[in-house]
């Protein structure tokens, strides 16, 4: 499994609005200055973000962007949702009746993997879900060398 560009990036662009939270808006500018990002690119980002709630626009001067909740209220797999997509770890899974989905396979209820992937699928959105923005700054903090 391999987060893409879109993550990564969407996620430094969230970490500053989250140093940001409850003051100014970040300008689009300021973002791509700062975690240079390609303006084209995180315009592409933004428009993700603020179509899944996580991010507003604010207009005029002194504008910018600024997180529509808290940053200890988003949670990585809200991220990982606006930027990749339903979050699962293989396609037989997206089928899965539970989802109200057309099952893709025809072994899908008589396979032996199903559920270990039905696990790790529900391991890994767990862990997801453990970290919000909030959590960025502190582990960057106690991982930092030096």
């Amino acid at each position: 499994m391999r987060f893409t560009a879109m993550f990564r990036y969407g996620l430094r662009a969230l970490a500053v609005m989250s140093d940001r939270y409850g003051g100014q808006p970040v300008s689009a500018k300021e973002i791509s200055e700062r975690e240079d990002i390609s303006s084209s690119f995180l315009e592409q980002l933004l428009a993700h973000l603020r179509r899944h709630d996580l991010i507003v626009g604010v207009r005029g001067p002194g504008g910018g962007f600024r997180l529509k909740r808290p940053p200890e209220e988003i949670r990585i797999a809200d991220v990982v949702e606006a930027l990749e997509g339903p979050f699962y770890v293989s396609s037989c899974l997206s089928g899965d009746s539970e989802r109200d989905l057309e099952i893709p396979c025809d072994k899908f209820d008589d396979c032996t993997v199903v559920p270990i992937l039905k696990r790790l699928e529900t391991d890994i959105t767990n862990v997801l879900s453990s970290y919000s923005l909030s959590d960025i700054q502190m582990l960057f903090d106690q991982e930092k060398p030096g």
